[in-house]
């Protein structure tokens, strides 16, 4: 199973176009950049998603507020952040899925799909 819509939650544009350019290569066909929270609520609001990629820390602040939104909400998330692990995060968030930047383009399909809890060898047959 291939998400039909995935949010990626970013400020730094290059790093949000080269997880867009995997995203199109796994076959996503609808995929969001939001620069800001306000953005990304947004994007939930009026069309939901199938997962959300956070960056921890946004312009207009931390993600942690938006996540535990998305988990109240049922949509599967992840950090995709610099930070090396969960050790800083809040307590309810510190077993989050983190993806550490920098990444390659396998583990942020692997990350994608652990997500989903779809197992990468069901998406190549």
């Amino acid at each position: 199973m291939v998400p039909q819509r995935v949010i990626i939650v970013e400020d730094e544009y290059l790093v949000a176009l080269d997880v867009e350019a995997v995203l199109q290569s796994m076959g996503v066909e609808t995929i969001v950049i939001a620069t800001t929270l306000a953005q990304a609520r947004q994007a939930v609001e009026q069309d939901g998603a199938d997962c959300v990629l956070l960056d921890v820390s946004l312009s207009d602040g931390m993600s942690y507020d938006f996540a535990r939104q998305l988990r109240e909400a049922g949509i599967p998330f992840g950090f995709v952040s610099g930070y090396g692990d969960t050790t800083g995060f809040p307590e309810d968030l510190s077993r989050a899925p983190l993806l550490g930047k920098p990444f390659g383009e396998n583990e942020i399909m692997d990350f994608v799909l652990d997500l989903l809890g779809v197992s990468n060898d069901v998406v190549k047959e």
